[in-house]
């Protein structure tokens, strides 16, 4: 990577992290409640959902923030893998991006292979689940009094 394409991302991610710090530093959390529990209950989810977005923009004005000190150390735009370049365009579309195509295609099926398998937390070991367990039949039932219901309204 030449010296102008580095600086167009260091200037870039110096962008960001004002952008996005900027961001942080404005939201402000209601703790006054009026209303009643339904709005009680809106402003919980809405406090959790910012808790969230605050949370992965951290997340990611660290992963700016590594990719800056690469830029510094000269490794910015190489595979963290195999050590090959990075694609210009893959930079531009994810400039945090730590691995070339390749290798991220590679991980990612490696990821994919998990989700059919599960952990057994005792012996530490993966076991292949059945795909089709989710499509178990369930029982069938021929009358009405079979079928139990759960009662919503207390008792009279």
């Amino acid at each position: 990577m030449n010296q102008l394409n580095r600086q167009k991302f260091m200037n870039m991610f110096n962008d960001m992290l004002n952008d996005r710090g900027n961001n942080n530093s404005q939201r402000q959390f209601v703790t006054e409640t009026k209303g009643d529990e339904v709005d009680f209950a809106t402003q919980q989810k809405e406090q959790v959902l910012h808790h969230r977005l605050d949370q992965r923009n951290v997340f990611f004005l660290r992963k700016v923030a590594q990719a800056k000190q690469k830029i510094l150390d000269g490794t910015y735009g190489l595979c963290e893998d195999c050590g090959c370049d990075i694609n210009q365009k893959r930079l531009l579309a994810r400039p945090t991006a730590t691995l070339c195509i390749d290798c991220q295609e590679e991980k990612e099926r490696g990821e994919s292979a998990l989700i059919g398998k599960r952990r057994d937390l005792k012996d530490k070991k993966f076991e292949e689940m059945d795909p089709d367990s989710h499509l178990r039949a369930e029982p069938k039932f021929t009358k009405v009094k079979d079928i139990g219901f759960d009662s919503v309204v207390g008792d009279m």
